[in-house]
């Protein structure tokens, strides 16, 4: 798996940390997807099905055999409640990618990290790490630009937001999960 994943991480941080990193937070992404924590639709990274089956395949290759495709219709159900804030993150993300950070693995990081900035909790929280520098390493690495961008340090979840809404000419775009953070008021005193 470290070869596929070597154009991942060519920046700041090595590609099997890159690699170790990506499979612990789109662990948590589906897992939080399925407990309740991140809204169903992140369980899809909005991938139709055989992409993200194919994506599990590769990230987690022990599983390939036993994944098992839900009926189009029950997947269709998850993946049209897909807001349309995801989508342009994900698309802003790959836009201010590290020169390194190519292809679908990217494409795939960029949609783990949307999907982890629809949670309630922290970003680092969301996505299954340990802390908020191992999220700053995987931004360094694969989104150098968008990472240095970030000059006045705020959390990452408001940033992303943020940059999306200026994008979008929209001021205050806020993550739809912060409100139900304890620190809502510190990010967003007003």
């Amino acid at each position: 798996m470290q070869g596929h994943f070597h154009s991942l991480g060519e920046g700041t941080v090595p590609a099997d940390r890159v690699a170790h990193l990506l499979r612990r937070s789109l662990a948590a992404v589906l897992r939080g997807a399925q407990d309740g924590n991140l809204p169903l639709f992140t369980w899809t990274l909005g991938l139709p099905q055989a992409q993200l089956l194919d994506m599990l395949g590769e990230i987690f290759p022990e599983l390939a055999s036993g994944l098992e495709p839900l009926t189009e219709t029950q997947y269709a159900h998850f993946l049209k409640s897909t807001p349309d804030d995801f989508t342009d993150l994900v698309n802003m993300l790959c836009v201010r990618r590290s020169a390194s950070t190519h292809g679908r693995l990217g494409e795939w990081l960029a949609r783990v990290i949307a999907a982890a900035s629809f949670g309630s909790r922290h970003l680092w929280q969301d996505m299954g790490l340990a802390c908020r520098e191992e999220v700053d390493e995987l931004l360094a690495s694969c989104f150098l630009p968008l990472y240095q961008a970030n000059a006045a340090n705020l959390k990452w979840k408001r940033f992303l937001f943020s940059e999306l809404g200026k994008s979008k000419g929209v001021v205050a775009l806020r993550p739809p999960g912060c409100r139900h953070c304890d620190q809502f008021l510190i990010c967003f005193p007003n």
